[in-house]
């Protein structure tokens, strides 16, 4: 078993939520861009795409050359209830090209602190609790807290592009619809766009279970489940021949519009704890987690490995 990681924040005021199944919508930016909030930064509504809690997904992968000219793949899912399958379009999402124009428009925000490990010969699986910190006193335009694996080390909007790029993720965010704490399950590609799951409310205090275990060679399922409600809103990626390789693990806070002080964010800290590794043949590894803070520091956020 690896051990504790905690994310310490700076001053809060309680706000307690209350648990229950929200509403589907994306969480848009203030500024009538049209944008929505997702773990990488603010994006084209037309790059994200919601899919039921439960949906098994398929991503096709793209040749070289369509890669090299900015093609998106094809993904379809089938719905876990009725079992139809729905074919999901990224017509007009230039993932790239916008990351691009957003480097240069801003100052770095996004991951604050952060824990890494990386297992050359990939992970099998990746499971974990964390905890729901306090509400901020004010409102950020979007905090998420997270573990995930990714096939690179890539932090986004610190450095370059990289040509291939994914992490798997289940995601505790806030706030959700309403000032509330809830939990997604995402998959997060620049050539395929991104698929999130479902959202969940949970409480202030609960204690998030993420599960992301492979169940196939390119397969993986994302998991979030709340503690207390015992809820979960998952999903089962196919990514052929993408997702044969996870190396990187991490434990992560990450906000966007918490640059107006500390009171955009939590103070109470999220522990993530009962961290368990394992290699593709389930064999446990052993972390050694690298805690890192932002190059933009916004309110005394860092990683503490116990």
């Amino acid at each position: 078993m690896g051990r504790a990681v905690v994310v310490s924040f700076y001053v809060v005021v309680l706000l307690v939520a209350i648990a229950s199944l929200t509403s589907g919508e994306l969480l848009r930016k203030r500024d009538g861009s049209g944008l929505v909030h997702t773990p990488i930064g603010p994006l084209p509504e037309e790059c994200v795409h919601e899919v039921p809690s439960g949906a098994s997904v398929v991503i096709e992968p793209l040749s070289p050359e369509d890669l090299a000219a900015g093609l998106m793949s094809k993904m379809v899912y089938t719905h876990p209830l009725t079992q139809e399958v729905h074919t999901i379009s990224n017509d007009g999402c230039n993932l790239r090209q916008y990351l691009g124009r957003l480097r240069v428009k801003r100052e770095y925000d996004g991951w604050l602190a952060y824990t890494t490990y990386q297992n050359p010969s990939s992970f099998g699986s990746f499971l974990g609790y964390f905890s729901v910190p306090n509400a901020p006193q004010n409102d950020p335009e979007v905090l998420y807290l997270f573990t995930g694996l990714q096939n690179v080390d890539w932090i986004p909007l610190v450095d370059p592009e990289p040509a291939v790029f994914d992490i798997i993720q289940p995601v505790l965010q806030y706030p959700s619809s309403g000032n509330n704490w809830s939990i997604r399950s995402w998959y997060v590609t620049l050539d395929s766009g991104y698929l999130v799951s479902d959202p969940v409310s949970v409480n202030v205090g609960d204690n998030i279970f993420g599960n992301m275990t492979a169940v196939g060679s390119d397969t993986w399922y994302i998991g979030s489940t709340s503690s207390q409600s015992k809820q979960t809103t998952y999903l089962t990626v196919r990514h052929k021949n993408r997702l044969a390789k996870q190396p990187w693990a991490y434990n992560t806070l990450e906000c966007y519009g918490c640059g107006g002080g500390c009171s955009y964010e939590p103070t109470t800290p999220c522990q993530f704890t009962q961290l368990s590794l394992a290699l593709p043949n389930g064999q446990k590894a052993t972390p050694n987690w690298v805690p890192h803070v932002s190059p933009n520091r916004l309110c005394h956020e860092v990683a503490t490995v116990k």
